[in-house]
C-alpha cells in the first residue's frame, strides 16, 4: 500500500478529478506532477504541447532513464479530502508516456500540506489537522 489522494487538476484546457500517488521518492527542485498521456489529453496539454515545453530525461527506480515532456504551463492541483478541499498549489506537468498513474513530487506534497504518516499502510493527514486519513484506491490511466 502507498498513500494516494483524490485531486482536482486544472489547466487552461480542462479539468480532471482523479487519484494521485504521493511519492516522497519523487524528488524535484520545484512542485511537479507526473501525468499519464490520457490525463494530459483531458487537460489540453497533449498531443499539442504548449509553448516552452521540452523533453527531459528522468532517472527512475533502478536507474532506468525515461524521456518525458516537461510542460511549463501551470497545472493547478487541489486535494479533495472528503470533507474539505485543500489548495490549489501550482505545479509543472511532466507528461510521461507509459506511466499509468498521476504522481505528486515531494515538493508538491509539501505545498499541499500532505503529511505521510505510515506510507506502507496508506495513512496520512493534512498538516493543519490531527485527523488520520486512509489512502484512496489506485486509479490507472
Amino acid at each position: 500500500m502507498a498513500v494516494r489522494v483524490r485531486v482536482r487538476l486544472r489547466s487552461s484546457g480542462g479539468e480532471v478529478v482523479t487519484v494521485a500517488l504521493a511519492s516522497s521518492g519523487y524528488e524535484a527542485e520545484e512542485s511537479e506532477i507526473v501525468l499519464p498521456v490520457r490525463v494530459a489529453e483531458r487537460l489540453g496539454l497533449y498531443p499539442r504541447l504548449p509553448a516552452g515545453s521540452e523533453v527531459r530525461e528522468y532517472r527512475g527506480v533502478g536507474g532506468a532513464v525515461v524521456s518525458a515532456f516537461m510542460v511549463r504551463e501551470p497545472v493547478s492541483v487541489s486535494v479533495l479530502a472528503g470533507d474539505r478541499e485543500v489548495g490549489p498549489a501550482v505545479a509543472t506537468a511532466v507528461i510521461t508516456p507509459g506511466e499509468g498513474e498521476v504522481i505528486l513530487s515531494d515538493r508538491l506534497i509539501d505545498a499541499l500540506g500532505i503529511v505521510l504518516l505510515r506510507p506502507g499502510e496508506g495513512v496520512w493527514r493534512l498538516a493543519d489537522e490531527e485527523l488520520l486519513r486512509r489512502s484512496e484506491r489506485p486509479e490507472r490511466w
